[in-house]
């Protein structure tokens, strides 16, 4: 009898040790809510500042309030999404520049130490607002130009940010509180390419296509 509780208690250990290992996945769930913040087919559109200093063009964009719409609520009750872990939001982008210049233009730019941040919250009313959602892009992009005569990034802008079960919650709260939201995205833009890219006296316009997005809701 006591070698059969002696097995039978090291099978619970055993048990227990395996779902530690793999994570508590047995448990875990997960929901996945599509364009979240409703910025899918949004574009925003700025006028940029060129500076150069002889070898370099410095290109920079900023605006406050680049984006602000309504967006309608989520139809799911609030109680659903008690005790969640974890929340990370992804968004695609795509990137495009429209330059004027009496110069001529090459066919592909190439932009360096390039630093794109999206700051995006939500607010219900004048009662509350969300805590930001942060999408941020550095690195290089490579532009082609387009028939139009614009020039688009070959790269694909993924972003992603992950939000604690705090956060995350105080923006579920807003989206599903009944009432419609306003979204507002400020964003900032710096880039570096060489002269003869962007010569002096040109001009740029940034444009920025938000494509599809989702929210991961882990519990």
């Amino acid at each position: 009898m006591k070698q059969w509780c002696g097995a039978a208690g090291f099978l619970v250990v055993l048990g227990i040790v395996f779902l530690v290992g793999c994570g508590g996945g047995v448990f875990s769930t997960s929901k996945t809510l599509t364009d979240p913040l409703g910025l899918q087919g949004k574009s925003a559109n700025m006028d940029a500042e060129v500076a150069v200093d002889g070898l370099t063009t410095q290109i920079s964009a900023s605006q406050q309030d680049a984006l602000r719409f309504t967006l309608n609520n989520l139809t799911t009750p609030s109680s659903f999404y008690e005790g969640m872990s974890t929340m990370e939001v992804s968004q695609q982008a795509t990137l495009t520049l429209s330059i004027a210049s009496n110069s001529a233009l090459p066919s592909t730019l190439v932009l360096r130490d390039v630093d794109l941040r999206v700051v995006v919250r939500a607010s219900e009313g004048t009662s509350r607002t969300s805590p930001p959602v942060e999408f941020r892009y550095t690195g290089f992009l490579t532009l082609d130009r387009q028939p139009d005569g614009s020039y688009r990034a070959r790269e694909n802008l993924s972003f992603a940010d992950e939000l604690d079960r705090f956060d995350g919650s105080a923006l579920i709260a807003i989206l599903v509180g009944g009432s419609a939201n306003t979204v507002i995205a400020d964003i900032s833009f710096t880039a570096n390419t060489s002269s003869p890219n962007i010569p002096s006296g040109s001009t740029v316009r940034f444009a920025l296509q938000f494509g599809s997005s989702s929210a991961l809701i882990r519990w």
